[in-house]
């Protein structure tokens, strides 16, 4: 078989694949589009997932819970984050009086919101804007941190 009609035959063959690749792309985002209008809560839900990273530490800053998308930012497996001081809680990066104001705000049962600089595991430097809602129990004692991030490290200038 010749080059020429080789190709031909395999656009041929994959002609069906292609329309099916096309539909699929046209259906994701119709189930897309009617998501958003039937149940917001769940696309909004879905958005988080997957833009926002999410971390809940302890009232001594240690993570008891990490989302993946936190642990693709940091560069860490959630099993060697759980138990850990949040990084992003204490860092090198920015200057001591920082991190006091940021405690001092949480601890007093007040969100904190800022832009929060730290490094991965393999040093990388990133940048999240960053908001902390301190949870209290039943007698107003706070009990946990949880904390938001987006990635801004590239819309950011680093410190």
């Amino acid at each position: 078989m010749s080059p020429t009609r080789h190709i031909k035959s395999l656009k041929i063959l994959m002609k069906p694949w292609l329309i099916l690749l096309k539909l699929n792309k046209y259906s994701m985002q119709a189930i897309k589009h009617y998501m958003w209008r039937t149940n917001p809560e769940i696309a909004i839900s879905e958005f988080i997932k997957s833009n926002v990273a999410v971390s809940v530490s302890d009232k001594l800053g240690r993570i008891v819970y990490a989302n993946d998308r936190f642990c693709t930012i940091t560069e860490s497996k959630e099993s060697e984050l759980l138990g850990v001081v949040n990084r992003l809680f204490v860092s090198d990066i920015r200057k001591d009086p920082f991190y006091k104001e940021l405690w001092k705000t949480i601890e007093n049962g007040q969100v904190w919101k800022g832009i929060l600089s730290s490094k991965t595991k393999t040093g990388k430097q990133f940048e999240l804007e960053s908001t902390i809602v301190p949870t209290k129990d039943n007698e107003g004692n706070i009990e946990s941190f949880v904390s938001m991030y987006l990635d801004v490290s590239n819309k950011v200038e680093c410190h």
